[in-house]
């Protein structure tokens, strides 16, 4: 029975070297993922993959608005998401100590409306700055596809062997390796879902900024200023009192006792 399970497994790892490389070449029929969106296909079967269908996306910016349309822009930028269907993740919101607002917009948005949607951002207001990066996950894609089948194939195997296990101890054996083959399958099949996922919705962080070049006419930025002056100024006339009591008290007494008895 031992020699059996041995063999099936050997059988089984031999399966999985030949269906890696066989995946390079085309797409497996079954388990294979499919892509979300649609893109030109340019894997090259000469010396394995250059660039495939399953790339995934993000993008960082910088949007500086006036304090006046800040939240107009905001709120456009937020109805824009909406629009192509895409979803916010996280927000965050700071003031610096002008009391100028910045926010932070982080965004996923469907992959094959990505482009549009960056050239669109531009109608609500022209970006400071842009980076947009892409990781392509094919082999890795395609790998996991390769894996899943080489496993539901051994799986297949054990379910075999168990059929003809006659003792108790053999029936275990089988069920061990069928349950750590399963874990397997369970790993791979959350990445291929996490892969899913990255491919189909393309990531974006957008920083809103208020107060970018209209000092000049901002009573906002005017009154945060001579608040922040009065602060400093307030905090120079504390800490000079704080020095300059215990100073005064020693005077006071050399003055009043001290000076008294020598004279």
């Amino acid at each position: 029975m031992k020699k059996l399970i041995l063999l099936c497994f050997l059988i089984t790892s031999c399966s999985f070297t030949s269906d890696l490389e066989n995946s390079f070449d085309s797409q497996i029929s079954a388990g294979v993922i499919e892509p979300s969106y649609s893109s030109s296909k340019t894997l090259q079967a000469e010396r394995g993959l250059i660039q495939g269908d399953y790339i995934i996306k993000y993008a960082y910016g910088t949007m500086d608005v006036s304090s006046s349309s800040f939240e107009s822009k905001k709120n456009a930028y937020k109805n824009l998401i909406k629009s192509y269907e895409g979803v916010v993740t996280s927000i965050y919101k700071s003031t610096n100590y002008q009391g100028l607002s910045q926010i932070n917009i982080v965004a996923s948005i469907p992959s094959d409306e990505f482009d549009n949607f960056i050239t669109d951002i531009e109608s609500i207001k022209k970006l400071s700055d842009l980076n947009i990066n892409s990781n392509d996950v094919t082999v890795q894609v395609l790998d996991i596809n390769s894996r899943i089948k080489s496993l539901d194939r051994e799986k297949l195997s054990l379910e075999e062997i168990k059929k003809d296990a006659v003792t108790t101890s053999e029936k275990l054996e089988v069920q061990f390796q069928l349950r750590d083959v399963n874990e397997q399958l369970e790993v791979l099949v959350n990445q291929k879902e996490y892969y899913m996922m990255s491919v189909s919705y393309s990531e974006i962080s957008m920083s809103i900024r208020e107060g970018s070049g209209i000092s000049l006419f901002s009573w906002n930025y005017y009154v945060q200023r001579a608040l922040s002056w009065l602060e400093s100024l307030i905090g120079l006339i504390v800490s000079s009192f704080i020095f300059l009591f215990p100073l005064f008290i020693l005077y006071f007494i050399y003055k009043k006792f001290v000076k008294k008895e020598f004279s």
